[in-house]
């Protein structure tokens, strides 16, 4: 799991489970106070995200929110990450996005 350096792009891969959540909560925690813009956390390589995972991002979303800043979710249709942001229903609430260029753009 690493930032992208000079972007506000998080990219994890893996399993983001209970056991690799504080590491994914650290780095998000740390690009966020890192920047004054949104964040874009790319889910394309998550192997498996549980609610752990989903967790750390509703937690920055409401973190970046009343900061009057925004996430963007990258989960590509067919992966991991989208299904369980559609079977959980943080699709509807979360900025949800195919691409990273769509995010980006947003």
């Amino acid at each position: 799991m690493q930032a992208v350096p000079d972007q506000t792009v998080i990219t994890p891969t893996g399993e983001l489970d209970l056991a690799g959540a504080s590491a994914f909560r650290s780095v998000l925690q740390d690009t966020v106070s890192a920047t004054t813009d949104g964040v874009v956390v790319d889910l394309s390589d998550v192997e498996f995200i549980d609610s752990s995972g989903l967790a750390v991002i509703v937690e920055v979303d409401q973190q970046l929110h009343r900061q009057q800043r925004r996430l963007a979710v990258v989960a590509p249709r067919g992966t991991a990450a989208a299904v369980m942001l559609t079977l959980s229903g943080l699709r509807g609430r979360l900025r949800v996005f195919d691409s990273r260029a769509a995010a980006r753009r947003s």
